[in-house]
């Protein structure tokens, strides 16, 4: 994507192109696995402000820009989200998660979607998170 689409794209959300937005979503576009605060802060321009990058962060996960994945390190991993505004809006993909014991990389598996879960009526859901636990492809070609 280029950056005239990253800020078309930034533009369906009101949001103007910043540098630190289109830094931070250049990260998310380029990555085929998610990643966590200090990577990003990383692989971002060393002249960007972390509290900026950090605001960036949890704005673009408010708006289902990108989502939050929780693994057994208890640090969240961050992935870009579909774009497609009714999927955000409706919750439609909930995918399963992969998480590897080796090289601790996490990757969302799109096209496996996280079973329905029925609950008794007085819980109510607001985030589900399910994540599998093991040796990912790279890892196990290695």
């Amino acid at each position: 994507m280029n950056p005239k689409e990253i800020k078309d794209r930034l533009k369906q959300y009101g949001l103007n192109l910043t540098l630190t937005r289109l830094k931070v979503l250049e990260v998310f576009l380029t990555k085929d696995r998610a990643v966590t605060y200090g990577e990003l802060l990383k692989l971002t321009d060393k002249a960007l402000d972390r509290i900026t990058v950090y605001r960036t962060l949890k704005m673009f996960e408010e708006l289902g820009i990108i989502h939050k994945i929780y693994t057994v390190s208890g640090l969240p991993n961050y992935a870009l989200s579909h774009f497609e505004r009714e999927q955000i809006v409706s919750n439609i993909n909930q995918h399963l998660h992969f998480s590897c014991i080796k090289c601790k990389s996490v990757y969302c598996l799109d096209d496996q979607l996280v079973p329905a879960i029925s609950l008794p009526d007085v819980y109510e859901i607001h985030s589900l998170n399910m994540v599998v636990i093991g040796i990912c492809r790279n890892c196990n070609c290695g």
